[in-house]
């Protein structure tokens, strides 16, 4: 089953302590919890396939916003490598290897597909997983999801 997710990746943040007083507490930045809440909305609006319920597999690819200089269309007179660069980005041909980490990326999607309850309850169900990050001018993330036989 595939899932697409036209939604900006954003990886989990770290929960933030906060003191009134004697009183400590922890809280979720609210960008977060916005960005988690979209992605529940989107997943249910989306969503078609069946409920999950026991071991999976997950083939995730995350698409991510490239800088501007690598999105910027190569000139008439750039170099070969610009133009093949420019390609390449297109193509969703290559690889992030900066930051945001990748299961700092998977906690906030796992989390949001949790929380929408149409997929599957709780994503500790998930036995194996393929996750990868890519450049892409269409940032999204995408999912494939397969009910793995027991032996």
């Amino acid at each position: 089953m595939k899932l697409v997710l036209n939604i900006e990746p954003k990886p989990q943040s770290r929960p933030k302590a906060t003191r009134r007083g004697r009183h400590a507490g922890v809280y979720e930045v609210p960008a977060m919890m916005k960005w988690r809440h979209q992605c529940t909305e989107l997943v249910k609006a989306t969503y078609s396939g069946p409920y999950f319920d026991s071991a999976i597999k997950v083939d995730m690819t995350f698409y991510i916003q490239a800088p501007k200089k690598m999105a910027e269309p190569p000139k008439p007179r750039s170099r070969p490598n610009k133009i093949q660069e420019y390609d390449d980005f297109i193509n969703e041909r290559i690889f992030v290897d900066k930051k945001p980490d990748l299961d700092n990326l998977e906690k906030a999607v796992y989390d949001s597909i949790s929380k929408a309850e149409i997929v599957w309850k709780d994503d500790n169900i998930i036995v194996e997983h393929t996750t990868r990050k890519k450049y892409s001018p269409r940032p999204r993330i995408e999912l494939e999801i397969e009910v793995l036989d027991e032996l």
